[in-house]
């Protein structure tokens, strides 16, 4: 059972502790209100019925023993299944409960309910062991809650590619299984693994942003450096090769390669310092490489199964590792040596994810549980049942939520304590891979049949969908071209329509214009006649009062007139007769007056009447024909009204066509344009990717020359050194006939010399043996004449100093003799030595004619190597020019406003 909210939680501990009270019929489950339920007591007997016969002293499955309390509270494989206050978060109750897998007792129904709210109530009042014990003290929660986020935004613009290819790698007529996902965590760049290759999508707008090609396989592992700004991948082909492969998320550039597994790598992460990569696969080892020149730096043999999922910890101090078995440990990331092993699972771990301040480690597994741990002791603080089939995949927020997805198809997202905040619209097989943006909200995930979906994380709602297999650029252009064509068609039909329906309104526009001008020049007509009449009528009915006043007061007059004539005659009769009575004298000329003035006005209204008269009949004549004049234009202006209210319909017809023709027209041409420029988009990242291509190939040639450079280089630099050898060769048998030239002269000196000490010596001898026989000669007669003399004393001393002259001089000339001879030997020697030295000059003249021949043959071969050497440089700079300026025009695709330009210091060398 998969729990919704986390009300639910309660409303189960509710509904169980109403059953334990209600419980009746069943004598061993009458609970009396005033006996607490016990282990030894009510739970043991249950236990008993379902569970000893595989959890005992004997055989202890899972490594669990239930025929005691105290094996009971010990727990097994998967830790304590006892949680003390809480049976939602007991293991074992969530097992018999059916909320997590392996359900039990397996292969049966679920255990009566009055018998789980027995269990469930026992748990609640502390798991007492018999009615005597105290209630084990309950563990204290902790609150899983992040305060902010752990880790900082860094400086810059988000990590998101300037422009790189969308061109795909591979294309394939059918999805595979989403292997991977991985979101930027400062930026709102997804990354989805497709064969052979890593798709980039924005998040925001869910367009493709690029293709990074991976053909060492399929990619398994998608992973983003802590700060965004590294995408690693890991992967391979079964049982032939793992790689892991890092690119630079700006440039899409490769930027590291480690491993060389024998089979694919099916867990690995980079460090958070980005020094080492870690990766695990089926040879049961983790490994890990280093960054800088992919030499391994530790191997780690402790797993016994498959290692399956790894995540070093977000402040880089641990590396986290599980296995297929259920094995879990924790490393130290620098040292590799084991920190804590962490028991709980009894499944296949799938996936593990670290909080983002490194103080809790999340994990899943296919016994349906997520687990956390802090890493201070390797102890397990929370566990609940993500997904009964099985949990595929977690991912940690950076608010500290979790979001996970399994085999019941549905992915979930969790508060920090596990209570399930949405589960979001299933897919139609597994979830396996789940990634949250949260720079933009929003929660990918995707399943066995290759689907990746993307919802919006506040309301559940489906934003769209990503493709791990996009077309081939060229396919894409061909589809939007042929798109292009039948809207081309659709708009030029729509288009003609509208051509034809807005003439026909412009006819009809212009007839009701005709119409409405002919209608105004009526009516301003009429207007004008009737302004007319009643500037006449008006004119008329002044002169026509003035007439009748006139020839009315005239009337009145001529009737007054006679009166007064007659009254003031009789007055000035009477004035007469009544001679000084000035009243009446006064009287009578009053009245005198009074006539003459009724007479004069008289005289001036006949006057004025005799002028108005013609006046009048003239206005009336006016009159009269512009009353003729308004019922004439009145009957124009009403030919003219009902001409153009006989043009409104038809003009409203031809506007609502023309406006109908016009919509479409313009509906399809807003198609038109979408078309056109999806053509010139594509088109565009054609011409981008195979300036790209021309790029790598040029660069490609450029290294090939480079390197044919230096080899000629190298050449030219070992034929000069064989050359300076050679002149080096002749100069020094150069100075050794030299040198051989001075001995000889020295050595004939010697023998010139020897020669002379020779000749001396030989004289010397000469003298020597002259003298002696002299010498012998004046002894013998000395010797007579002492003895003639009888022994003469004198002659006696003559003869002894004569014999040891003699003596002296015998030696002198032994002595010469000897040094003649040695003077000799000398001499022959000195001749032999200047032989020698003569027959030397000969050798060493031969040597440098052989010198000077090396140097002469290493001379021509320096020559046409230099040129070699000259041509290759020239195809070198030609070839790092074309890479420039192809370069630079791939920069201007990338970026056809560049704000700054980068320094000398800054430019790629």
């Amino acid at each position: 059972m998969t729990l919704s909210t986390p009300f639910s939680f309660l409303n189960q501990s509710l509904l169980r502790n109403a059953l334990g009270i209600l419980l009746v019929g069943t004598p061993a489950l009458v609970l009396a209100e005033d006996k607490p339920i016990s282990y030894d007591e009510h739970v043991q007997p249950i236990l008993r019925a379902k569970c000893f016969s595989c959890h005992n002293t004997n055989k202890k499955v899972a490594g669990l023993d239930l025929t005691s309390y105290a094996s009971l509270m010990l727990g097994g494989a998967s830790g304590e299944v006892i949680e003390a206050g809480s049976p939602d978060e007991s293991y074992l109750f969530m097992l018999v409960n059916h909320d997590s897998e392996p359900v039990m007792p397996p292969k049966s129904d679920k255990m009566p309910e009055n018998e789980l709210a027995i269990i469930s109530k026992w748990i609640e009042a502390g798991a007492l062991e018999n009615a005597g014990s105290k209630p084990r003290a309950m563990k204290k929660k902790a609150n899983l809650g992040l305060v902010g986020a752990p880790t900082e935004r860094p400086e810059g613009p988000p990590p998101m590619p300037q422009r790189i290819s969308k061109e795909a790698f591979v294309y394939s007529p059918r999805l595979t299984a989403v292997t991977a996902l991985a979101t930027n965590p400062w930026s709102s760049l997804i990354a989805v693994a497709g064969q052979q290759q890593v798709v980039l999508y924005d998040a925001a707008s869910l367009e493709m942003v690029g293709v990074l090609p991976f053909p060492e396989g399929d990619p398994n592992v998608l992973k983003f450096s802590r700060n965004g700004s590294l995408l690693m991948a890991a992967g391979g082909r079964g049982a032939a090769m793992g790689k892991a492969i890092v690119w630079d998320v700006r440039t899409g550039e490769r930027v590291i390669e480690v491993g060389d597994e024998l089979d694919a790598i099916l867990a690995a992460d980079i460090s958070a310092d980005q020094t080492m990569i870690a990766v695990g696969s089926s040879n049961k080892l983790v490994r890990i490489y280093s960054t800088s020149d992919g030499s391994l730096l530790h191997e780690i043999k402790k797993h016994t199964d498959w290692v399956c999922a790894l995540e070093f910890s977000p402040d880089g101090v641990l590396l986290a590792s599980a296995d297929r078995n259920g094995g879990m440990f924790m490393w130290e990331a620098f040292t590799g040596r084991q920190y804590a092993e962490l028991r709980g699972h009894s499944n296949f771990i799938t996936d593990v994810s670290w909080r983002g301040d490194s103080n809790l480690l999340a994990s899943v597994s296919l016994d349906g549980s997520l687990r956390l741990w802090e890493p201070e002791n390797g102890n397990q603080v929370k566990t609940w049942s993500a997904d009964g089939a099985g949990v595929e995949s977690v991912e940690y927020t950076r608010d500290g939520r979790l979001l996970t997805g399994g085999r019941s198809k549905v992915t979930s997202l969790w508060d920090a304590n596990g209570g399930k905040l949405r589960d979001f619209e299933a897919f139609s097989d597994y979830t396996l891979e789940v990634t949250f943006s949260d720079e933009t909200n929003r929660v990918i995930a995707g399943d066995w049949n290759g689907e990746v979906r993307v919802w919006n994380a506040e309301d559940g709602a489906r934003l769209g969908n990503l493709n791990q297999n996009p077309l081939h650029l060229q396919a894409k252009l061909e589809k939007a071209q042929a798109e292009l064509n039948q809207i081309q068609g659709v708009h030029n039909t729509n288009a003609e329509a509208a051509k034809q329906t807005n003439d026909a309104l412009a006819a009809v526009q212009k007839q009701s214009n005709d119409a409405a001008a002919a209608l105004k020049q009526a009516t301003d007509a009429y207007n004008e006649m009737i302004k007319t009449r009643d500037a006449a009528k008006q004119n008329l009915d002044k002169l026509s009062a003035e007439h009748a006043g006139t020839s009315k007061r005239i009337e009145e007059l001529k009737k007054v007139l006679p009166l007064l004539t007659e009254s003031a005659a009789k007055m000035k009769q009477a004035a007469e007769q009544s001679a000084g009575d000035e009243q009446l004298a006064k009287a009578s000329a009053d009245v005198a007056q009074q006539q003459q003035t009724k007479a004069n006005e008289l005289a001036a209204a006949e006057k004025k009447l005799a002028e108005v008269t013609p006046v009048f009949e003239k206005a009336k004549q006016v009159h009269d024909a512009a009353e003729k004049g308004v019922a004439e234009t009145l009957a124009k202006k009403d030919v003219a009204q009902k001409t153009a209210d006989g043009l409104v319909e038809p003009l409203k017809v031809a506007q609502e066509k023309a406006n109908a023709a016009n919509a479409t027209a313009n509906d399809s041409n807003t198609k038109l344009q979408a078309a056109q420029q999806l053509v010139a988009q594509w088109t565009g990242e054609i011409d981008f990717h195979q300036k790209l291509v021309a790029l790598k190939e040029r660069k490609t040639k450029q290294n090939e020359l480079f390197f044919a450079f230096e080899d000629v280089a190298a050449q030219l630099a070992k034929l000069e050194a064989e050359l300076k050898q050679a002149q080096d060769g002749l100069a020094a048998a150069q100075a050794k006939l030299q040198a051989t030239n001075d001995q000889v002269v020295a050595n004939q000196k010697t023998v010139e010399q020897a020669t002379t000490n020779q000749q001396n010596g030989a004289q010397v001898v000469a003298k020597a043996e002259a003298t002696l026989p002299q010498l012998n000669e004046t002894l013998a007669k000395a010797k007579v004449a002492l003895e003639t003399s009888g022994g003469d004393a004198d002659l006696n001393q003559a003869v002894e100093n004569w014999k040891q002259l003699i003596t002296k001089k015998t030696e002198e000339l032994q002595a010469h003799q000897a040094n003649l001879k040695n003077l000799i030997a000398a001499l022959e020697q000195a001749k032999q030595t200047l032989v020698a030295s003569q027959e030397q000059v000969k050798v060493d003249q031969q040597a440098i004619m052989t010198a000077e021949k090396l140097v002469a043959d290493r001379t021509a071969a320096v020559a046409p190597v230099k040129e070699q050497v000259a041509a290759a440089k020239q195809s070198v700079d030609e070839a790092t020019n074309l890479v420039a300026s192809i370069q630079q025009q791939v920069d201007q695709l990338r970026d056809p406003n560049p704000q700054t330009a980068q320094s000398p210091e800054e430019a790629p060398q």
